[in-house]
């Protein structure tokens, strides 16, 4: 530093005397380098990274949009096969070992086929500080009446948008049920029954269901009949004991039932003589066999 620029900052000092040589000089001081790591990210996150949010933003409001819309946007890797067309029945679907984990799955494999029952609508009240509070215990089952059956249950406010609530889950339990003729005094060999004897269980109900002749009808209680008429099936012998006024315990155990003809293991050439089918049977098919059995 030259002695004119010490005699300038003294002058700005106000001081006239001698300065002194250990005068810092005015020189710009370098920002933090903290600072310059902090910019240097903000710059690193605007350029790198903006685009990338920028680009699952619009996505997201585009599948915003279709759903808006009542478009079906599947979430999950079975629903986008079903939505690509390589799953194109339910049994593919159940058998495909991914879970089924959307209710629009079977919308769409399904079509208008379904018919849902409501089996017990139930009623629970509380008393709080504000008052009096009321929510709905909703017990359905969902069917084509041609060999998938499903049951589900759910709670809420209102009723409306309960039972909704309760046929989404029936759908996503969707089992595959066989059917045959395992009643020795028939013999028909038409998948109008069940091929064996099967027990399900649910809390202190047990349900025992058998195979009957054509002509017998569903000789069991309310509940299991609702059940079985959604399945497809059209006559069989039934027991039950335990608590069965418990309508939940006795449609969970009929479908416990009904996922024992899953269960058994039959051999393939049986299973092609004694005509055991799994899941939808066709018109054509039926009316072979009935002319099969009727020979």
């Amino acid at each position: 530093m030259t002695e004119e620029e010490k005699k300038s900052v003294a002058t700005l000092e106000g001081n006239t005397s001698e300065v002194d040589e250990e005068v810092v000089p005015l020189v710009d001081i370098p920002e933090d380098p903290e600072d310059d790591e902090a910019t240097t990210a903000e710059e690193e996150t605007e350029r790198g990274k903006k685009p990338f949010i920028l680009k699952k933003n619009i996505i997201q409001k585009s599948m915003r949009d279709r759903r808006d819309e009542g478009e079906w946007v599947p979430r999950t890797q079975l629903g986008m096969m079903v939505k690509g067309g390589h799953i194109r029945t339910l049994s593919e679907a159940l058998n495909c070992g991914l879970p089924l984990r959307e209710s629009q799955i079977v919308d769409t494999l399904m079509g208008d086929t379904l018919v849902d029952e409501v089996l017990k609508v139930n009623m629970v009240q509380r008393m709080t500080d504000s008052g009096r509070r009321t929510r709905f215990s909703i017990t359905v089952v969902v069917g084509n009446v041609n060999g998938y059956v499903g049951l589900g249950s759910a709670r809420g406010k209102e009723v409306g948008p309960t039972i909704k609530k309760a046929i989404d889950n029936a759908k996503l339990n969707m089992i595959e049920l066989v059917r045959g003729c395992g009643s020795w005094e028939c013999g028909c060999m038409n998948p109008h029954s069940l091929p064996f004897k099967v027990i399900g269980k649910s809390g202190s109900t047990e349900v025992t269901l058998r195979p009957a002749p054509r002509g017998v009808g569903l000789a069991v209680g309310d509940v299991a009949k609702k059940i079985l008429k959604l399945a497809g099936i059209n006559d069989v012998w039934g027991f039950s004991r335990g608590q069965t006024k418990t309508t939940v315990n006795n449609a969970r155990a009929v479908i416990d039932a009904l996922k024992g003809t899953n269960l058994v293991k039959v051999q393939r050439s049986k299973r092609i003589e004694l005509k055991h089918l799994s899941g939808p049977i066709v018109v054509d098919q039926v009316a072979t066999d009935i002319g099969g059995g009727d020979q």
